[in-house]
């Protein structure tokens, strides 16, 4: 676990770091990478996340109905986040304040990283998310997620505030949500109080987030429904590496 919480807090903490020294960011690149991201975020919740769910032997429509509740709950974060999660730089200040996009932030990056929990065995299946929720590929996923999120709010901070010592505990605590996240997640799932059903739940809230913050990323990346080819080339890459990673490993 401490391997996983390691790896999750530097894949914030040194995106944010280079921004620093690298200005101004090359958005142009960074928004292919953001593509390949939640292409491969996207495939990988539905070809592992979604099924394992659905495995776990809770009942089907609940569960869908917990995927859709944490669906809306990102959406309403993403209000108050203005996107940053998703890699938007925003070099001028609008919409709410850095407060209001941190705590966004925080709760978002604390959801993603519960999942990467590896101590809760499914009773059902033992080839369920629960048990493999940690599995590299599941982490590669946030990793690539979470690089072009802490590019966008340390270009965000460097812009909004002045001290760089400031921007840099800011971004410390965006950093700090994952393995939080992971931490409290494994603690409740070896919690003998704590029901495993209410962590299933839990994840489906999660996967529900996931597939609105890649489903996002595709519709942004194609806003007047006219296909670019180099980024629709990058999602199709970034889909094959999450089905190579599922039959990998």
């Amino acid at each position: 676990m401490w391997i996983n919480v390691t790896i999750l807090l530097l894949s914030a903490l040194l995106p944010g770091l280079v921004v620093l020294r690298v200005s101004p960011v090359n958005e142009k690149n960074l928004k292919l990478f953001l593509v390949f991201a939640g292409a491969y975020l996207f495939s990988m919740t539905v070809i592992h996340l979604v099924p394992d769910l659905f495995l776990s032997g809770e009942d089907p429509f609940n569960l869908g109905l917990y995927i859709l509740i944490g669906f809306f709950i990102q959406k309403l974060l993403e209000n108050f986040s203005n996107g940053v999660e998703h890699g938007h730089i925003h070099h001028h200040g609008h919409g709410y304040s850095v407060g209001f996009i941190l705590i966004a932030l925080a709760i978002h990056s604390f959801l993603e990283g519960s999942i990467m929990t590896d101590s809760l065995h499914s009773n059902h299946t033992p080839d369920s998310v629960y048990s493999h929720g940690s599995s590299p590929k599941i982490l590669l996923g946030i990793v690539m997620h979470k690089i072009p999120a802490a590019v966008a709010l340390m270009a965000l901070l460097v812009s909004q505030i002045k001290n760089k010592k400031k921007a840099l505990a800011l971004l410390l605590l965006f950093a700090l949500g994952s393995p939080l996240g992971l931490i409290t997640s494994e603690y409740f799932s070896n919690s003998t109080s704590f029901p495993e059903s209410y962590l299933v739940i839990f994840f489906a809230i999660v996967t529900g987030s996931f597939l609105q913050i890649s489903t996002t990323i595709f519709i942004e990346s194609d806003p007047h429904h006219k296909l670019d080819w180099k980024r629709f080339s990058v999602s199709v890459l970034g889909a094959l590496a999450a089905v190579l990673a599922q039959l990998s490993f």
